[in-house]
């Protein structure tokens, strides 16, 4: 039925009876093959409890026989000396067979002493068991339907080590939370000669030094990275040099050695090609690197440490390009990639402990970290190096043209952010502190990755990362996404910018930061006082942020924050949070239009006074003002066919927070008109024509409100298992 003659032989497929779950081969139909489909299935059911899996073979093979009771198991064979482990070989055994048993049967599929054999089972995430009693069967060991183990056969002195201190058990647990992961890198960074370069010579080691030559070039293309972190390195060395003398006083040798030791061990591709830099480009790459740590001592920051590092975000929008979505792949086996620089990919992976750690060696184990930038202190104020996960390997991957550059990278999952970051920088050509990482999810929707004292347990294998060139956020910063609104017009909410706000900066602090970004970036030439910052929740717009407001302390700020920006016509006239702005829009039934939004800020909660406001700015006598509250998303649009009696005009209330207003905060509608004026007669003809045109306008504002003559009435929920089972029923 299949159509398979083309591409196998029919003798050579069969179909055998497979649980996908459990990625079980249960049996195979030797003899059945004129046997009708229905008896062999059961009968035709909706549903079958397992499915059907076409084997193939090769003319030259034999098709194994699966009989029922049997258990597959995958084994995967261990080399300690490459620390690699291999694909799996596939295995059949019986429940009740011995561990002793079923090593000889591992031995003769793999032609591996049994003597030596170390057997370790794979029972779950995390739980590798060794098989050590030779006398217990299979099924005490807890094997089920499928397995997978890991053989290890050397006559290596490991075998004699406690199992949980052994190098197996390291590399099994390494191999167990090892995750690929696709990276898609800037394309105009400073890193991608070298990306070029060392996709070239991975597929042709003769050409090493010649390429390498080339990238050092007789000026270095190092100038690239120095000429876009000029700006930030100068001052982010001032504030540097200050606090080390501060903590010289305090610490003594101390600092002096973390200054030795900060970053300088991470044996790179980077470091070799710029191994003949002058001094004065390495001692400026120290700077930068050593700066980062000291930026942010503690969680509460002063007025001088928010200058600071506000003085250095005018280099961020020169850094910002957008880049592609990512892909991932790694594979577990850990021989040596050839480098750009010809050293192997070991040298990558080399932890940073100490300067004798800094052979070709790979470590996948924990080791004690440098601090890092301000942000990878733990609220503690430990560092979060402590106990870090450095297994890293990364290897060039052939994207499709026009895609982008990519990387695939090979990582234990329990490394931090940070460190992963550090690992990227060769790659990206710039220090972890100027890149942003965007995680991929399906939809390709992309979110950033902040917290660098988290680890990467969240990511799964092929899982998407985008790098963009960028300032990454210190600990108590976020970056916030800025829309300006335009009450007046067709679409009120319109994008600006993405900038970053830190815990204990004001409101005006913030605005003074955005000045220049707005003339740059958006062409709004605006003073300081002559807009706001306010609440953004969807589309509506809330609370009206005052300038002596601090983030985190009066204003609480989450990832992906958004606010709105708005221009102001005069001077601003909320001062205060006792205040309240409405944005009120006069309804004319004689002329069946709608006037344009106007605010009006409020002393207090008195419907008394917002008549008394719309009496001022209408000319309606006090006496003939009829309001309603605006209902949906701003701005509250609704068909001027059904605004007149739709909307609950002029509810017998003295306060705007009671029900069924519910005015508490700045950005509500209201809709006012006087009560004297007629609503105007139309003939069925200027009817439909209106009517024709309202449809049209709401469907492309994606306001629609469905009028209906009836009220509302309360929806009663009750919990199951309430006593009364009548009122459920009702």
């Amino acid at each position: 039925l299949m159509d398979l003659e083309e591409a196998v032989p029919l003798d050579c497929c069969r179909l055998v009876k497979y649980d996908e779950f459990h990625d079980y081969l249960e049996r195979s139909y030797e003899g059945e093959e004129d046997t009708p489909m229905g008896l062999l299935l059961g009968g035709v059911k909706s549903t079958y409890m397992f499915d059907l899996l076409l084997e193939t073979r090769r003319p030259d093979q034999v098709f194994q026989c699966y009989k029922p009771g049997e258990v597959m198991v995958k084994v995967h064979v261990v080399d300690l000396k490459t620390e690699s482990v291999a694909p799996p070989i596939s295995v059949r055994a019986y429940l009740n067979q011995t561990v002793s048993e079923f090593k000889q049967l591992i031995s003769k599929a793999t032609h591996l002493p049994a003597d030596t054999m170390r057997v370790v089972l794979e029972r779950c995430y995390n739980d590798l068991r060794l098989l050590n009693v030779s006398s217990k069967t299979l099924k005490a060991e807890g094997f089920f339907r499928s397995n997978k183990v890991f053989i290890e056969s050397s006559e290596s002195a490991d075998r004699h080590v406690s199992y949980t201190d052994s190098h197996l058990w390291k590399l099994l647990d390494r191999h167990a939370n090892t995750i690929r992961l696709y990276v898609s890198l800037p394309e105009q960074s400073p890193g991608s000669q070298f990306r070029r370069v060392y996709q070239k010579c991975s597929g042709d080691t003769g050409n090493l030094d010649e390429a390498c030559e080339r990238v050092k070039g007789p000026a270095g293309n190092m100038k690239s990275v120095e000429a876009i972190l000029e700006e930030s390195t100068e001052k982010l060395k001032s504030l540097s040099l200050q606090q080390q003398q501060q903590q010289e006083g305090d610490n003594g040798d101390s600092s002096k050695s973390t200054e030795a030791s900060d970053f300088e061990n991470i044996e790179s591709p980077l470091n070799e090609i710029d191994s003949s830099a002058s001094a004065e480009n390495r001692e400026l790459d120290n700077q930068i690197q050593i700066s980062d740590p000291e930026n942010l001592q503690s969680e509460e920051r002063s007025d001088s440490d928010v200058n600071n590092d506000r003085s250095t975000s005018s280099v961020d929008s020169d850094i910002l390009s957008s880049s592609h979505s990512s892909d991932t792949l790694c594979n577990v086996d850990n021989a040596p990639l050839p480098l750009a620089n010809g050293l192997d990919s070991h040298s990558i992976t080399s932890s940073r402990r100490s300067k004798a750690n800094q052979g070709k060696k790979e470590t996948w184990d924990t080791a004690e970290e440098d601090s890092g930038t301000d942000s990878e202190y733990d609220e503690s104020g430990k560092s979060r190096g402590e106990t870090q996960y450095m297994y890293f390997k990364s290897e060039p991957c052939t994207a499709d043209e026009g895609s982008g550059e990519w990387l695939v990278v090979h990582v234990d999952k329990r490394i931090t952010l940070s460190a992963f970051k550090q690992h990227l920088e060769p790659f990206v050509g710039v220090p972890s502190s100027h890149f942003k990482v965007f995680r991929v999810y399906a939809s390709n929707q992309e979110f950033e990755s902040v917290r660098l004292n988290e680890t990467l347990s969240s990511f799964s294998d092929d899982n998407k990362i985008t790098i963009r060139l960028g300032r990454a956020l210190k600990k108590g910063e976020y970056r916030v996404k800025v829309y300006q609104l335009l009450v007046n017009e067709p679409e009120p909410c319109k994008f600006l910018l993405d900038a970053v706000f830190a815990k204990g900066m004001t409101v005006r602090q913030s605005k003074e930061e955005l000045l220049p970004q707005l003339r740059e970036q958006c062409g709004l030439d605006l003073t300081i006082d002559r807009f706001r910052l306010r609440k953004k929740t969807w589309k509506n717009p809330g609370t009206v942020f005052l300038d002596y407001h601090i983030y985190e302390e009066d204003i609480n700020i989450s990832s992906s924050w958004e606010v709105f920006l708005e221009i102001l016509d005069g001077i601003e006239k909320m001062k205060s949070m006792s205040q309240l702005a409405v944005l009120s829009r006069r309804w004319r039934p004689s002329e069946m239009k709608l006037e344009s939004f106007q605010e009006i800020v409020l002393e207090s909660s008195s419907v008394e006074e917002l008549k008394e406001k719309l009496s001022e700015i209408s000319g309606i006598p006090l006496e003939n003002i009829e309001f309603a509250k605006g209902r949906g998303t701003f701005p509250c649009d609704i068909s001027i066919l059904e605004i007149h009696q739709d909307l609950e005009w002029n509810p017998k209330v003295s306060t705007l927070n009671v029900w069924p207003l519910y005015i508490c905060d700045d950005g509500a509608v209201i809709f006012y008109r006087d009560k004297t004026e007629e609503l105007v007669e139309l003939t069925d003809e200027q009817r439909n024509e209106l009517m024709k045109k309202e449809s049209s306008r709401l469907q492309k504002t994606g306001h629609r409100v469905t009028y209906s003559p009836r009220k509302e009435k309360a929806l009663k929920i009750y919990l199951d298992g309430a006593p009364n089972k009548d009122l459920i029923q009702d």
